[in-house]
């Protein structure tokens, strides 16, 4: 069986990872010159975006034989909105460290690789590699080639700023702030390396590069931040998804195929299912949107109804959302049972806008 994967992303060395251990070497298509992202972060991988998964690195370990070691745990998360602020103590998650050192997510994963045969340097296209190779999973971290073939529709596009900043962090504490004022309907937050050093990262929706500078600045000014900046970057976001998930042979993974949630715009745990289930659904001729169904194409689907209503929050409904999530009883359910938040974010944002809008 003859295998080629576009690219070395998460999505990517997450199918490469799999076929391996049925004894199939598949072919590797990268862009880049190297195994990771294009700039260093923190990421966090959050329990109660994923539930009924309980524990996310367990779960790779269980299902997928896959051993990804986070930097951190997250233990306090801090919610900020104009007047408000929330802090919850917990097991939320964790963090992951993003980039191109041995500790970073993809190089971890790359690293339980035995025989990997990856072109680097090669962008890889869909049309003459469908004709050469039985089977071609598209994961090149983009919907290009997803809405060249008419399966990519676009929920939201964003532009991210962020910068890595030093300072003094609790390691185990994720920081998130809302307000219309400098992100729209997006968000902020700030998610450590360690007591010193931590990643800043500002979210904003339908503005273009020179934009992003201006909300950031207001970010810093109205949040009245003092972090010293070691390094910034940018980078432009368009969140989709894909239907179908395959088209004859060529299987669409990762953010090709819509990992990237349009709420929060997480999908490291999407990513890796989406990897695996392509590859399992060609080693075992399984049906791959049956595969991916509950975990990543239902999940989303709430995701998004979740983010047309969080659209229509204003400030004052932001301040009411951090305030109830504090509330003892609904903390206790949005974040000490594995109560389906996802699912039902929808309809608690959405009464919540019938409540201002009656008043």
């Amino acid at each position: 069986m003859k295998v080629a994967i576009i690219g070395a992303g998460l999505s990517g060395l997450s199918c490469a990872h799999q076929f391996e251990k049925h004894g199939i070497e598949p072919v590797i298509f990268e862009r880049n010159n190297f195994i990771g992202d294009q700039y260093g972060h923190i990421s966090a991988l959050l329990g109660i975006q994923h539930r009924p998964i309980k524990d996310a690195i367990k779960y790779f370990k269980k299902n997928f034989d896959m051993n990804i070691t986070p930097i951190n745990t997250i233990n306090n998360l801090t919610h900020y909105s104009p007047n408000k602020k929330t802090v919850i103590k917990g097991n939320f998650g964790y963090f992951l460290k993003r980039g191109r050192d041995k500790d970073a997510l993809f190089p971890q994963v790359y690293s339980q690789l035995k025989n990997p045969v990856i072109n680097f340097n090669t962008l890889g296209d869909y049309k003459p590699l469908s004709k050469e190779f039985d089977f071609v999973v598209v994961a090149n971290g983009t919907g290009a080639f997803t809405k060249e073939l008419g399966c990519w529709h676009e929920t939201i596009k964003t532009y991210i700023k962020g910068a890595t900043v030093l300072g003094n962090f609790d390691v185990n504490t994720l920081i998130m702030w809302i307000n219309k004022k400098y992100c729209k309907n997006g968000y902020a937050y700030l998610t450590p390396y360690n007591e010193k050093k931590a990643s800043l990262i500002l979210v904003v929706n339908d503005v273009n590069s020179n934009e992003i500078d201006h909300f950031w600045e207001l970010f810093w000014y109205y949040e009245n931040l003092n972090y010293t900046i070691v390094e910034e970057f940018k980078q432009k976001h368009e969140t989709g998804y894909a239907y179908p998930h395959k088209l004859d042979n060529i299987y669409f993974a990762g953010n090709a195929g819509g990992s990237i949630d349009p709420f929060l715009g997480f999908g490291q745990l999407s990513s890796i299912i989406m990897g695996v289930m392509a590859a399992r659904s060609i080693i075992f001729e399984k049906d791959y949107e049956k595969l991916i169904k509950k975990v990543v194409i239902r999940h989303n689907r709430w995701i998004r109804e979740m983010r047309k209503a969080y659209n229509n929050a204003d400030n004052k409904m932001y301040d009411m959302i951090v305030t109830r999530i504090g509330l003892p009883g609904i903390k206790h359910l949005f974040y000490h049972t594995n109560f389906n938040v996802i699912r039902f974010g929808y309809y608690y944002l959405k009464l919540m806008s019938m409540i201002r809008k009656g008043r």
